[in-house]
């Protein structure tokens, strides 16, 4: 097998010298759980290449405690990494929101920019710190002025 040169950290890390049953929790829940987490963890901790391995496991690990991360965390990690990802690609159709909220209207432009671009309403909602009922009326009122009556 090939080794790729971003896959060479696996032979510095710290967990090479520990038994890998430590880093898959037996216990379902409660202190036993912990207890084994935190076994693991400690190794994590002291590892050299900790960063390496939190973004491969993030990545490709579904299961037990790798890069310092539980199964959950990991799960939450790639939950926030998606989120932002999907933010980034809202804000070339979505003009920044102000910081201070006393001019509303290049929010209320920038939503209804988006609104024409198709951009999802719940992203535009979060991407300009509004409510989706703010975003649904800035529809409807489009609707209407684009119908040419009430």
């Amino acid at each position: 097998m090939v080794e790729r040169d971003d896959d060479r950290w696996r032979a510095r890390a710290a967990c090479r010298s520990v038994d890998p049953d430590t880093f898959f929790p037996t216990a379902e829940s409660g202190t036993a759980h912990d207890r084994q987490v935190a076994r693991a963890k400690r190794v994590c901790r002291r590892c050299p290449v900790q960063t390496a391995c939190r973004d491969w496991a993030i990545d490709d690990l579904p299961h037990g405690v790798a890069g310092g991360l539980t199964e959950d965390e990991r799960r939450r990690a790639r939950r926030a990494t998606t989120r932002r990802a999907r933010r980034a690609e809202l804000r070339p159709a979505v003009a920044s929101a102000p910081v201070l909220r006393t001019d509303r209207a290049p929010v209320i432009s920038a939503g209804r920019a988006a609104l024409a671009a198709g951009v999802d309403r719940d992203d535009i909602a979060r991407a300009l710190g509004v409510t989706r009922r703010t975003v649904d009326r800035w529809a409807a009122a489009g609707a209407v002025v684009a119908g040419g009556g009430r």
